[in-house]
């Protein structure tokens, strides 16, 4: 499979009557270029924070045929004109990703987005590889994994940031994993060399 590309927005301070308007136009542009929502919400309305500092934000997460898809939809004259319509409607960070070969499963699925920092890149790699063979054990994947270097930031200020974000075939599976208790020994292990933001999100129905 061709990689698949991923918009990935991360919101605070949202004026949810602004945002409305906003979010109304955006369908159409989307279906033009090749794009879908595959989970969008705010905290308690289809998002949850995990672990953290980062509270209160809402994500939307697309998907589009390829990563310059993504591009084409940011930059065409229908998503600008567009965008003049949530200026006052919030605080955004924006990043281009491109998948890894895995695709989100059908009905409805759930979602977890990590955005984090690395301090120790060489003790942070064997806890990353248990977290991979974790995954497998749950027989789910990552959409992406995607270092610093290779996300493109479209708006915003979060930097040097990575992102991990995983699909789960609903949102009890990706409870169960959360929940895990060897899991659980490794995240607390690698928040050590890493900090760590993570969201559960809920899909959408498709």
């Amino acid at each position: 499979m061709a990689a698949l590309g991923y918009l990935l927005v991360i919101g605070h301070s949202i004026n949810a009557e602004i945002m409305a308007g906003y979010n109304n136009v955006l369908p159409p542009i989307y279906k033009k270029f090749g794009g879908f929502y595959l989970g969008l919400g705010a905290p308690g309305q289809g998002v949850e924070h995990l672990e953290g500092e980062w509270f209160n934000h809402s994500l939307m997460l697309a998907q589009f045929k390829k990563p310059d898809d993504v591009s084409n939809f940011w930059y065409s004259p229908e998503y600008e004109e567009a965008k003049k319509l949530r200026k006052g409607g919030g605080e955004f960070n924006v990043f281009k990703m491109a998948g890894n070969g895995h695709e989100a499963p059908l009905g409805e699925p759930a979602f977890l987005i990590s955005f984090y920092r690395v301090f120790d890149a060489d003790a942070y790699a064997p806890f990353a590889k248990a977290e991979e063979e974790k995954l497998s054990h749950h027989d789910v994947n990552y959409l992406t994994k995607t270092a610093s270097y290779q996300a493109e930031r479209l708006e915003g200020d979060l930097a040097d940031h990575n992102f991990n974000i995983i699909a789960f075939p609903s949102l009890d599976s990706a409870a169960s994993l959360w929940k895990d208790l060897e899991h659980k020994k490794i995240r607390g292990m690698r928040s050590k060399v890493a900090l760590f933001n993570t969201y559960l999100v809920r899909g959408l129905h498709r």
